[in-house]
């Protein structure tokens, strides 16, 4: 395994962390996910190790908080290294921080960051019919942050996202696009 991390291997580590990843105070970053998006931990682990970062493979627990409280969950964990130290500090002042990073991520990596904390959801009419669709990528981040993060992901990706408004808390905004940004959105990341 290598020891030293290089450009797209810090990259996959910061979209691992702007979507599902945390890192806990000991500094250990933890891929977790339900056992019904098993399939997907596989794929982000087979990452991993292409990247040469070491990992201990799928594990499994049953929640005892949160969403998915009393059910099957699998994770990854990844060895402690000074980058995810440093990826840590940068993050987390004093909570989940998206906007220092978000200018790193690669195509790949804002896929997963969509995969993660993203959906889909179509519109309908009244009479049931489907007339288009919206994408939400979920970031629950004041919208001052929220607009930095729109027109980085417009410079760097050329996608015009805007905020939409999550929940009661007054100041909690999430990205959105409508079908037409929306599709370039899935051709330019999801070609297949």
């Amino acid at each position: 395994m290598k020891t030293k991390i290089n450009k797209e291997s810090r990259n996959l580590l910061i979209a691992l962390c702007l979507g599902d990843g945390t890192i806990s105070n000991n500094n250990v970053l933890k891929l977790s996910h339900s056992t019904q998006q098993e399939d997907y931990l596989k794929w982000k682990i087979e990452l991993l190790n292409q990247h040469g970062l070491k990992n201990n493979g799928i594990k499994y627990y049953t929640s005892s908080c949160g969403y998915n409280t009393g059910k099957q969950v699998c994770y990854t964990q990844l060895s402690t290294i000074p980058f995810i130290k440093i990826l840590r500090k940068i993050m987390y002042k004093p909570v989940k921080n998206y906007t220092k990073l978000i200018n790193r991520i690669d195509e790949q990596g804002l896929a997963i960051w969509y995969m993660d904390d993203g959906c889909l959801n179509n519109r309908k009419y009244k009479d049931g019919t489907y007339h288009g669709f919206y994408i939400r990528i979920s970031t629950c981040l004041p919208k001052v942050q929220c607009e930095e993060i729109i027109k980085t992901l417009y410079d760097k990706f050329g996608v015009k996202f805007y905020t939409f408004h999550e929940g009661k808390r007054e100041d909690c905004y999430s990205l959105v696009c409508g079908t037409q940004e929306g599709k370039k959105f899935l051709k330019s990341r999801f070609p297949y």
